[in-house]
């Protein structure tokens, strides 16, 4: 009987909690390694919308990039607000040539969202790919599709005691980066594919650091 009623809950509860993943907003990553970036984005998804400050900082090497994510989420028609903490490695594949005019940069990470009576861990991996087109005045932009596969594992607290499940999801990016000057973007994003999500961002480089 406990099984049973187990799995009606998990019928009723799972699909409102998989609608309201904090987690799948865009991410918001360029097609080129910066040494470090603070990006403030707004970001609204499936069940409600969220801020989120990005730090990306290079590791020594041009081609390696950390990224840190935090950030809040409201979720729509509760008073519930939760936490998003992620980390994700970045590696510079490729840079636009004669060859092969894009640049790559491959990503893989891990991200965590906290909320009252549900959380959910998704394990991303996917490629940035873009290009970048100098304009007049010192402005550039950087169209940029970014696929990526991610593992998502969400546990709820129900009536009849925690649920969980894991499921395998598509997202795709489609976004655009517009600089304004060498320590100034704005960057926009929407999310495509399992779960669609926007997002409107805005990122600074410190003076004197190259990207």
């Amino acid at each position: 009987m406990r099984k049973l009623s187990l799995a009606l809950v998990a019928i009723l509860v799972l699909p409102a909690a998989l609608a309201a993943q904090a987690g799948t907003y865009p991410a918001m990553q360029p097609t080129q390694i910066a040494e470090r970036e603070y990006n403030f984005a707004l970001a609204d998804f499936n069940g409600g919308t969220g801020l989120i400050f990005q730090w990306r900082e290079g590791l020594g090497s041009p081609r390696l990039q950390f990224t840190g994510d935090f950030g809040i989420a409201d979720f729509n028609g509760t008073n519930d607000a939760g936490l998003i903490i992620g980390g994700a490695m970045n590696y510079q594949m490729l840079r636009a040539g004669a060859d092969l005019p894009f640049d790559m940069v491959l990503g893989g990470g891990l991200g965590l969202t906290i909320a009252d009576g549900f959380n959910l861990l998704r394990i991303p991996v996917g490629v940035a790919i873009g290009h970048r087109f100098p304009l007049e005045g010192g402005f550039a932009i950087s169209p940029f599709v970014h696929p990526r596969l991610s593992i998502d594992r969400i546990s709820v607290d129900a009536p009849g005691g925690n649920i969980s499940d894991t499921e395998t999801n598509l997202d795709v990016d489609i976004g655009g980066n517009f600089e304004f000057n060498s320590q100034m973007q704005l960057r926009l994003a929407a999310t495509l594919g399992d779960r669609d999500a926007v997002a409107i961002s805005f990122a600074w480089t410190p003076r004197g650091l190259r990207r």
